[in-house]
């Protein structure tokens, strides 16, 4: 079995298309992914959906809090500097996102036993609860919506979403300023 997610940009279907070239009728494909990105965020089902997934005691969650739930609920807990490690963002997002979490009873939080100095978060058993039914939801909802794709059409769509996020990536570092720029 051949792991795609191994593969190189070069290696995708999007690095042998044709460099930004017009399509029919003359529309720059970076415009037509543009468009279908918002039309698929401002999408009234898309919004729909999501409010059904990330509820919660009542509440909506946000897709932040969400990814913040799923990650607390991958390990017994997390020292909360870890924690904002994990989730990419800094201490103070961190905070007010475990905070929201604790509000809603999906998340504990109290001093590392084994050293005071810390504070250690983890999920509770409905924090676990409710991530475990938002990823069994999610998986299901995205089985529905790509039913109409083959195989090769789910592999080619996961590969390009891969390398987009790749590329965004690699955009960010080669923009991103050096230690030597003021």
């Amino acid at each position: 079995m051949v792991d795609r997610r191994a593969r190189s940009m070069s290696d995708t279907p999007l690095a042998a298309a044709a460099p930004a070239a017009a399509g029919p009728g003359g529309e720059d494909p970076g415009d037509r992914v543009i468009r279908a990105i918002q039309q698929f965020s401002r999408s009234p089902a898309h919004v729909e959906l999501t409010r059904a997934l990330y509820r919660a005691g009542g509440k909506e969650l946000t897709p932040t809090q969400v990814d913040a739930l799923e990650t607390l609920a991958s390990r017994p807990e997390w020292r909360m500097h870890e924690f904002a490690e994990a989730l990419d963002i800094d201490r103070g997002a961190t905070s007010r996102t475990t905070d929201r979490l604790l509000r809603l009873g999906l998340a504990e939080r109290r001093p590392d036993e084994n050293d005071r100095r810390y504070v250690v978060v983890q999920a509770t058993a409905a924090g676990r609860r409710i991530s475990r039914r938002i990823q069994r939801d999610r998986y299901a909802l995205m089985q529905e919506v790509l039913s109409g794709l083959s195989g090769d059409q789910r592999t080619d769509l996961a590969d390009l979403l891969e390398y987009v996020t790749q590329a965004m990536e690699a955009t960010l570092s080669r923009r991103a300023p050096s230690a030597d720029t003021p």
